[in-house]
């Protein structure tokens, strides 16, 4: 894969149009012509295409030179909680002068953002030492300057709370001046591990915060969703705060339409969601009704280019770690109006993802694909996951290298 993602390339001049303020979508001001037919159709959906204009453009100014520094703190073991604590907070204050300021970003959260996967030792053991090469990786060959860390394709459930401060700090630290947005994933079984969790992502200086809702005890209506939502996002309460709606794996099938509904009243440091469901009616509800205030990222990558057309802010997802660049490609396209291009770079992505489907395809070989492209080494998953066989690896290799040129 080449250096650099076309996200760098893809501006207002492609668009024949003046760029817009960040977050403002372009013809939002009335730029295009009036609705109707299939331009017109294709023009409204193009709405939501600020994407890459106010974050990646950027890229060759902030990514001058190379970036070092010591993984420091966050590699400290974990403290006995009585004493932990108070060192906690002294390490804490340490990062607020040289973090808090860097990450903090005014930039409205779009485009691609990788859900990032968590690097493992051979004996099981989180690698933090590889995250600095990572960071390059993503911004260099696939043109991606957002990051999800510790959600499902990071393994969060299956880390402790100490991994999980421990992954956040290093890729606050390594995407100093580099990423766009560092989002921490802090959602869990219980209350108190989710609002530590968002507390410690506040002070060292994250992007952003996002939680799933507890599956053991579920929330069973709106009502008591938006009531742990608020307890965890009133712990980071200077950044903001993404729902991570993935009913498959959580069994919580709260509408998201009925969520959005007031909860700025509720949760005011609400942004946004991460949809991974394919529920596009209650998406395509949830853009109608709240395009303007929230930031809605999909995040099924196969069903990409249909969200887009319904008017998606951007997307998260697991694919764009080794197919950034390809889902660029089709971003760029979508807002040339070139549907056919677009459609051509989605069904790249959908037959590599068709084909591993049938091999069987989960977390452990999402590691594993990302491993030989990246040669990153991400290592095995954490059990009771277990590695991709040598027989998936070589099939999935030889697929990936069928499709990308």
């Amino acid at each position: 894969m080449g250096s650099g993602g076309p996200a760098r390339a893809f501006n207002a001049a492609a668009l024949g149009t003046e760029p817009p303020p960040c977050g403002e979508a372009p013809f939002a001001r009335g730029a295009g012509p009036a609705a109707g037919g299939d331009e017109g159709r294709l023009r409204a959906g193009l709405q939501l295409l600020s994407v890459s204009m106010c974050g990646p453009s950027t890229h060759a100014q902030q990514h001058k030179g190379s970036h070092s520094g010591s993984r420091g703190q966050s590699q400290t073991p974990a403290q006995p909680r009585a004493e932990g604590q108070g060192r906690e907070a002294a390490r804490c204050a340490g990062h607020r002068g040289s973090l808090c300021s860097s990450m903090a970003s005014p930039k409205r959260l779009q485009g691609l953002t990788a859900a990032t996967i968590t690097p493992m030792t051979p004996d099981g053991e989180i690698n933090l030492s590889v995250i600095g090469q990572y960071v390059d990786y993503l911004i260099k060959e696939q043109g991606v300057k957002n990051v999800f860390v510790n959600g499902t394709t990071g393994e969060g459930l299956a880390l402790s709370t100490q991994e999980r401060k421990q992954l956040a700090e290093e890729w606050v630290t390594k995407g100093k001046n580099k990423l766009d947005h560092v989002i921490i994933h802090v959602g869990a079984l219980n209350l108190p591990e989710a609002k530590e969790l968002a507390k410690h992502a506040a002070v060292i200086g994250a992007s952003g915060i996002a939680a799933i809702a507890p599956f053991f005890f579920k929330p069973t209506n709106k009502d008591t969703l938006v009531a742990f939502l608020r307890e965890v996002a009133a712990e980071a309460p200077g950044i903001p705060f993404y729902y991570y709606h993935i009913p498959s794996l959580t069994g919580v099938k709260i509408r998201i339409e009925e969520l959005l509904d007031g909860i700025k009243e509720q949760i005011p440091t609400f942004q946004g969601v991460k949809f991974s469901d394919t529920d596009l009616l209650d998406f395509a509800q949830c853009v109608k009704n709240n395009k303007e205030q929230f930031v809605l990222l999909y995040g099924v990558d196969e069903h990409l280019l249909s969200a887009l057309a319904m008017g998606a802010s951007g997307a998260v997802g697991s694919t764009y770690n080794y197919l950034g660049k390809k889902t660029n490609l089709m971003l760029e396209a979508f807002a040339k109006q070139d549907l056919a291009l677009a459609r051509q770079h989605q069904f790249c992505t959908g037959e590599f993802l068709s084909f591993v489907f049938k091999l069987g395809f989960g977390v452990a070989q999402t590691k594993a694909v990302m491993s030989f492209t990246s040669r990153i080494p991400m290592g095995p998953p954490r059990l009771p996951l277990l590695s991709a066989s040598v027989d998936f690896i070589e099939k999935a290799k030889a697929k990936m290298d069928s499709l990308i040129m």
